[in-house]
């Protein structure tokens, strides 16, 4: 075992990929359905029942032909790279340079020279668009193909050169936009991207005329931390204090409706469920309220129409949330996700809010990053738990085995053991949770980097707020139109003090006109410079960490105002008056 985990230790990170082509979509495999229809079902009995679920899903059942390697994945937002600019994007902790050329074509490589290892995303894209250049020593390489088009040590004074050798080509992998996102295919070559599933499309922008508020943001946090916690609207109410999550929780009288697929002959996993978009724990809220004198809470309207809260998760990545219409299946509103699994514990979170009327980024950006802001600490402090017990369980199963490859046909217990999971809504929760302890250990790359973070002590602390919810390493630095926004408030701040001291300026000499340097004009003057400039001021402050410790404790101060009353505040058993059956503490 010890010459096992040393292996895992010191190996370096596998390169994948071969072959590189813009690939349009294609229609979709054959999907397998396994639906699952709820009914009613006691609180008390739901921790059971997701015992169950976690039971069900073992290697040898659902997910045992998932594969993580037969999949598209997203890295980058198509509008956040420049025209033959390198950009380093990272996924399964193996770094790829990519480049958006003239014509809207996507180019792919592994980010490192065959020369002598460097980083080309450090280097440039040459004149014609389609080679990137390696800044070390110059080699070129096909952005297409992987193959070295130049060594200019190797090119005579008459232009002509000695033949590169084979070993001097790179690694380059399928690429492509879709619906403005960037896709690469680390699993292989050409030839497995073209029998792979085609990247995950939102209908409503393709039928339905909706545009997509782009938003993008790097977490140190564990990517299957991050989704989860997407697809867990209980949270919503406490940890974001958003009514709205209420909906698309569960209860006993309004059950989840849960539906299971298992496409490209399992390699692939849909999990969808549905539920009245109602007040579930809102009401149990209200009614305690009313049972200590508050007012009553408002009725809903009669004619205001009933929808059904749809969650929609595409293994290992895709997610989307929305309203529909419960005949028609039409939204106004859908929230999409796109989860780039960056590595252990780090994410590259991107979201679009699609809807038929365009949002400014930068407005989407603005309520987006104070929402992240509310729970994402609270995922760094869950991630230190949950790794820590992840790799103990990895070591333990290190034991058992002769190699670590044999490890890929074993489930963990890591989430089973860990979490209690009791809620209606968490039947859901239950069987994505399983999806992770079944089939994180075939991740690329996951086994031995989550044994050499956990070697150095990654996992020992949680790092400070500052660092987990830092809005200017994880936004600012990897978006164009971040950075034209602050740059754009720095000259509005500029021009307004310039603005205001022309305007005193302007009293002192005899040749303006008077309606401009009278006291009422230039006092109106000064306060429309400070106010302009105290805006453009404050909205650049948005772009770098702001979530303080005080934030935090005024978000809290919410939840037993509008979400829950605090139970020492109940006077007597009112517990007839809650809308759950078989109600328990």
């Amino acid at each position: 075992m010890v010459k096992i985990l040393t292996r895992v230790l010191t190996a370096s990170l596998p390169s994948v990929g071969a072959f590189v082509s813009p690939l349009g979509s294609r229609s979709a495999n054959k999907i397998i359905n396994d639906v699952s229809r709820r009914t009613k079902v006691p609180v008390q009995a739901v921790d059971a029942e997701a015992k169950d679920t976690f039971a069900a899903g073992s290697s040898k059942g659902s997910f045992a032909n998932f594969d993580y390697e037969a999949h598209w994945y997203p890295v980058s937002w198509a509008r956040d790279l420049q025209v033959n600019d390198p950009t380093k994007v990272t996924v399964f902790d193996v770094d790829y340079v990519v480049s958006k050329t003239a014509n809207g074509e996507i180019i792919c490589m592994e980010d490192k020279c065959a020369h002598k290892g460097a980083a080309l995303s450090q280097g440039r894209v040459t004149g014609n668009g389609k080679n990137f250049q390696c800044a070390y020593h110059g080699w070129s390489f096909d952005g297409k193909s992987g193959e070295c088009t130049e060594i200019p040590q190797l090119v005579q004074a008459d232009g002509s050169s000695t033949q590169i050798p084979s070993r001097a080509c790179g690694t380059a992998v399928p690429a492509q936009i879709q619906q403005e996102m960037v896709w690469i295919f680390p699993g292989g070559g050409l030839e497995k991207a073209l029998q792979a599933p085609s990247p995950p499309l939102v209908q409503e922008v393709e039928t339905g005329g909706f545009k997509l508020g782009q938003f993008v943001r790097d977490f140190p946090v564990d990517w299957p931390i991050v989704v989860s916690n997407i697809f867990d609207p209980d949270h919503g109410l406490f940890a974001h204090q958003a009514t709205t999550f209420d909906m698309y929780s569960a209860s006993s009288m309004y059950p989840l409706e849960i539906q299971n697929n298992y496409p490209d002959d399992g390699k692939g996993w849909v999990l969808e469920s549905k539920v009245q978009a109602q007040d579930k724990l809102l009401d149990v809220n209200a009614k305690l309220r009313e049972a200590q004198g508050e007012s009553k809470k408002k009725e809903k309207k009669k004619d205001e129409k009933e929808l059904w809260a749809s969650s929609y998760f595409q293994a290992p990545f895709h997610l989307q949330l929305k309203r529909v219409d419960p005949e028609t299946g039409s939204t106004n509103f859908v929230s999409t996700f796109y989860i780039c699994p960056v590595g252990v514990g780090r994410t590259r979170f991107m979201a679009a809010q699609g809807s038929k009327t365009a949002t400014p980024r930068w407005l989407t950006k603005l309520f987006t990053d104070n929402f992240l802001d509310q729970d994402t600490y609270l995922l760094a402090t869950q991630q230190k738990n949950i790794l820590t017990a992840e790799a103990k369980e990895v070591e333990e199963l290190l034991k058992t085995v002769s190699s670590a490859e044999e490890l890929k046909s074993v489930s963990m217990k890591t989430r089973k053991k860990m979490f209690c999971l009791t809620s209606p809504t968490e039947k859901v929760g239950a069987r994505l949770e399983n999806f992770w302890d079944d089939t994180l250990l075939r991740v690329p790359n996951r086994i031995q980097r989550l044994l050499q973070l956990n070697a150095v002590g990654a996992f020992a602390t949680t790092p400070p707020r500052e660092v987990v919810l830092d809005r200017k390493s994880q936004q600012y630095d990897i978006s164009n139109d971040s950075k034209d926004v602050v740059k754009n408030c720095q000259k509005v701040s500029k021009y307004s003090k310039l603005a205001a001291v022309a305007s005193i300026a302007l009293r002192f000499t005899n040749k303006a006109p008077k309606a401009l340097t009278s006291p009422t004009a230039t006092i109106a003057t000064l306060g429309l410079c400070f106010l302009v400039s105290s805006i453009a001021q404050k909205l650049e402050r948005e772009y770098y960490f702001k979530y303080t410790d005080d934030y935090r404790r005024k978000d809290l101060a919410k939840i037993p105002k509008k979400i829950w009353i605090d139970k020492e505040y109940i006077e007597g058993d009112h517990r007839d008056c809650i809308p759950f059956t078989n109600y328990s503490d």
